[in-house]
């Protein structure tokens, strides 16, 4: 004689997992399923300070994200080194130019007093 027993299945999302674990922290809401077995191990207080630090390592997070401003600020301070950088090409062409010149007039005094 088989018994069969009705199991959940393995990959349930919601088997040992608290549906709902609303912490307040700095005005952020946040909510973060705990597994049945670390909320069994740690306590409540355990999981209360787990979530904190969560929630301090996110609101970290985003404090170190670009805002628009520093974007703006960064295009900005991009655009100016481009200009920079083309002022420093048309210098250094104009001065390749001067020297080219002064060798091509060397050249041709050495070539004229040479040929004499």
């Amino acid at each position: 004689m088989n018994t069969i027993s009705k199991k959940q299945p393995a990959h349930s999302a919601h088997r040992g997992v608290e549906k709902n674990k609303k912490i307040r922290y700095n005005g952020v809401m946040s909510v973060i399923a705990i597994p049945k077995p670390l909320r069994e191990r740690l306590g409540d207080d355990g999981v209360d300070a787990l979530v904190a630090v969560i929630n301090e390592a996110n609101l970290s997070a985003r404090d170190n994200l670009a805002t628009k401003s520093d974007i703006a600020a960064l295009e900005l301070k991009i655009e100016s080194t481009r200009s920079e950088i083309e002022k420093s090409k048309s210098e250094t062409l104009k001065w390749m130019f001067i020297f080219w010149a002064g060798q091509l007039i060397a050249i041709f005094a050495m070539l004229k007093a040479f040929l004499k």
